[in-house]
């Protein structure tokens, strides 16, 4: 069975890096701002990897390739001055430094300086991933995530392994998880987690404003909820092996079957 989730993920990767590569090129044809889309390769056959994306608008997604390598699809925008691009590999503590930096970028009406990172890792890889300013995704991965942003997006789709999230502004949205555990926390924004077999531990917590929707396969679970408005659609039970958490003071909170 594992074999078959494998091969299903490699084939799920393949398309994914074709659709993104097609959607950035016809992207950038139509762009009237200078680009530059890039490709490398790493070798790595470690057990995990650690991605920071540090200065600069950098987003990353992350997807499950081939054994034996990392692979790095970078895309370039930039108005005015070309961006100063780091990346660095340290194959000691297996470390990924993405950074993508222009003069001015950082002011409010700065020009246009970003940077989209594709990277793929062996599928079991266990992942950690940092981003300050652009959105954070992966999927069809087997391995644990940790993730993290300062401000920007989180999506997740179709892991398997536990996930942790944090990220201060800013939404998370998971579809298709497998995950036994998920622990996730934003001081502002929504959290939506989807999953599609019964999770022993969830943990999704908003701490000023935003709403916390959750949808589990059904089974009897142990729920605590906070929340303005509150919703619960599962069956519940002081003792269940299964435990929800799910608070949002101010806003709403929904728990419901899928």
């Amino acid at each position: 069975m594992r074999a078959l989730w494998l091969t299903a993920g490699a084939v799920a990767t393949v398309v994914a890096l074709t659709i993104a590569t097609v959607g950035l090129w016809y992207g950038f044809a139509r762009a009237r701002t200078p680009t530059d889309v890039t490709m490398r390769s790493i070798p790595f056959d470690g057990a995990q990897v650690r991605i920071q994306a540090g200065k600069g608008q950098v987003s990353l997604t992350v997807l499950p390739g081939q054994a034996g390598e990392l692979l790095i699809q970078r895309a370039l925008r930039w108005s005015r001055d070309r961006p100063t691009i780091t990346e660095d590999w340290d194959a000691a503590s297996a470390t990924l430094r993405l950074d993508a930096v222009c003069p001015g970028s950082d002011q409010p009406r700065g020009p246009l300086c970003k940077a989209d990172y594709i990277v793929t890792v062996p599928p079991e890889t266990v992942l950690e991933a940092r981003t300050s300013g652009g959105e954070l995704s992966a999927g069809e991965l087997f391995g644990d995530l940790r993730l993290t942003t300062v401000s920007g997006n989180v999506r997740v789709s179709a892991l398997s392994g536990d996930l942790w999230v944090r990220t201060g502004t800013g939404q998370v949205d998971g579809d298709r998880l497998r995950s036994d555990r998920a622990d996730v926390e934003v001081g502002s924004g929504d959290v939506r987690l989807d999953f599609q077999s019964a999770p022993s531990d969830v943990k999704a917590v908003v701490r000023t404003s935003g709403d916390v929707n959750l949808s589990v396969p059904p089974s009897l679970y142990d729920v605590t909820a906070d929340g303005a408005n509150t919703t619960i659609g599962v069956r519940r039970a002081g003792n269940a092996s299964r435990k929800i958490t799910a608070k949002a003071p101010d806003g709403v909170v929904t728990v419901c079957c899928r």
